[in-house]
């Protein structure tokens, strides 16, 4: 019996063992197409299987001349992503009865002098500004955002500033009963979530999220100079431009902050977003996240949840995912419980639609 058991283990063993390698074979190839194709200077990705194996893979440069490689360690700014890990801490509060997700927030933003002139601020809750029911205006959209933008210099924007450009615009929306994706929507949760708790919003997702996951290569999108940065690329007169040189961004960014202010790699956004799935240190969190989704249309089977993009799949099954597109820099992961497969895949170009590359990738090694 004995003998009839390690036969089976090793087949077994041989058989997961050959299936990681095909799985490999089939990231290698496309991440590789991706880059001879001209889609980004330099990508990197990680697999993580429900065994807790990551399946990594980088090709490209960490700049358009070509003189470095992306390595495991290569590291990009989230993006949006980031919003994911806001939305995190904002939940854990409300379990902790710090915060109410359906309470308005005018008691913790009243005394700030934009807020009787923000649009849909009577009866606005945290679970508005999570979901993009709110109807706040985008400050990234905002013209006179872009235009200060460009005589700022090295100076940053404090979230009074960046909520100041779009107080008095129109609603997008009316409350709760819509969906408008906006940034200054995270900004203002990360100002709720500071005056609850009176401590630095950086500190707290450290230690809330960040060191309990191990997310070593995750850091605060904080001043301009950063260890393993890769070079980021916009679209220039002359071709692709960089928006970073040698682990130094050519612009301070940091008012990006709530919204999606990090840096760090793709083998850390899976480690995130698998943490939120069934068994995860974060399930009950991620199950908050998910459940109560704002479609996109009525009754529908996709929309927005709590920080993360939510599409149920079947009878108790989900994909999760989010995307960024900051900076230069392009991110996104996804998790489906379906398969317990967890992908993240990140750019350094903003040319590079790295959700739809994310989720072909995905399809690719799932079948």
């Amino acid at each position: 019996m004995r003998h009839i058991l390690s036969g089976l283990l090793a087949v077994l063993f041989s058989a997961t063992a050959i299936a990681q390698s095909n799985t490999a074979t089939i990231m290698r190839s496309t991440i590789d197409t991706a880059v001879a194709d001209g889609l980004a200077p330099g990508l990197s990705a990680s697999l993580l299987l429900p065994d807790g194996t990551h399946i990594d893979h980088q090709a490209g440069s960490v700049d358009r001349r070509g003189t470095a490689p992306i390595e495991p360690e290569t590291r990009f700014l989230s993006g949006s992503v980031g919003k994911t890990i806001t939305a995190l801490v904002a939940v854990q509060l409300a379990q902790d009865g710090v915060l109410d997700l359906d309470a308005p927030v005018e008691a913790w933003l009243s005394e700030h002098d934009w807020w009787p002139r923000l649009a849909n601020h009577e009866g606005m809750t945290l679970r508005h500004l999570l979901n993009h029911s709110a109807g706040v205006p985008d400050y990234l959209e905002d013209i006179d955002f872009f235009l200060a933008g460009l005589t700022r210099g090295d100076r940053s924007f404090t979230p009074d500033d960046t909520i100041g450009f779009v107080a008095g615009d129109n609603a997008e929306g009316p409350l709760g009963r819509h969906f408008s994706y906006s940034d200054t929507d995270y900004i203002l949760v990360g100002l709720v979530i500071e005056a609850a708790t009176g401590e630095a919003f950086y500190d707290l997702a450290q230690r809330r999220v960040i060191a309990p996951l191990g997310l070593a290569q995750t850091e605060p999108l904080r001043g301009r100079d950063f260890a393993r940065l890769a070079d980021g690329h916009r679209r220039g007169w002359f071709g692709r431009s960089p928006t970073a040189r040698d682990g130094r961004l050519r612009r301070n960014l940091d008012h990006e902050w709530t919204a999606g202010g990090w840096v760090t790699a793709p083998q850390d956004l899976a480690t995130l977003y698998r943490a939120l799935g069934a068994g995860g240190m974060f399930e009950a969190e991620g199950q908050t996240m998910r459940a109560d989704y704002n479609p996109f249309e009525p009754g529908g089977s996709a929309g927005y949840g709590l920080g993360i993009y939510v599409r149920v799949t079947g009878e108790g099954s989900y994909r999760i995912s989010h995307g960024g597109d900051f900076g230069g820099y392009r991110s996104a992961v996804l998790h489906d419980s379906a398969t317990g497969l967890t992908l993240a895949t990140q750019a350094n170009s903003k040319d590079f639609e790295a959700p739809d590359f994310n989720f072909e990738l995905w399809r690719a090694v799932s079948q």
